[in-house]
């Protein structure tokens, strides 16, 4: 994806929470591997606090790869010892590399975008020759105390849906604010066909809430 691919949802979101969005366009694997897509948008976040935007006024989000990187930039931004953003916001996330989740499996022919052996080659591609379990590449296994307020949004037939129901599970075991929201009948980042689905529409409402919930 990208800030064009993805528009049709970053001006309703713009629109509809009053907040102007700050669409990064990452460099994207395999021309540049992990960690060049998570070191822009750290870059990015570190350039909206110089700018004198303070870090409760701030959400960060993102679908499929891009909710993999809205989890580990709070992760690095954790590490580094820097202010975490207001809330996440992740649409059916990549958040476990190994591909460990029941659903990985269970779903893989109702998934109506990807396949198992598409899936099998994210992994090389991405980050070749690093561990799979490392947490800034799969979220799942870091450590998310003191995260901020996150929201997820899955589809119950999307092979990445264990994805999302476990790391919710996790921010939920170390306490952090965590609503989970497991759609029927929709495909992977339903949200960008808001303009003919009514289940998109509803579900960016839930969105506009929840960050209207959580911005100071």
């Amino acid at each position: 994806g990208s800030p064009r691919t993805h528009r049709p949802l970053t001006w309703r979101l713009a629109k509809d929470i009053g907040v102007p969005v700050y669409a990064i366009d990452y460099r994207l694997a395999p021309e540049h591997p992990y960690p060049a897509g998570l070191d822009d948008c750290v870059t990015a976040y570190k350039g909206l606090l110089d700018k004198g935007i303070a870090a409760k006024s701030i959400l960060v989000g993102g679908d499929s790869a891009g909710g993999n990187l809205t989890l580990a930039l709070a992760l690095r931004l954790k590490a580094e010892g820097l202010p975490l953003p207001a809330a996440l916001i992740c649409l059916s996330p990549a958040t476990d590399m190994t591909g460990s989740g029941e659903s990985r499996h269970s779903n893989a022919e109702a998934d109506s975008m990807f396949v198992e052996e598409m899936m099998d080659s994210l992994m090389p591609v991405y980050c070749p020759g690093a561990d799979e379990r490392d947490p800034f590449i799969s979220p799942l296994f870091g450590d998310v105390s003191g995260f901020p307020p996150t929201l997820f949004q899955v589809g119950e037939r999307e092979m990445l849906r264990d994805d999302s129901t476990r790391m919710a599970a996790a921010l939920k075991s170390a306490g952090v604010e965590t609503a989970i929201e497991v759609w029927p009948k929709v495909w992977h980042v339903w949200q960008l066909n808001a303009d003919m689905l009514p289940e998109a529409r509803e579900a960016i409402a839930h969105i506009v809430r929840f960050a209207k919930q959580h911005l100071s």
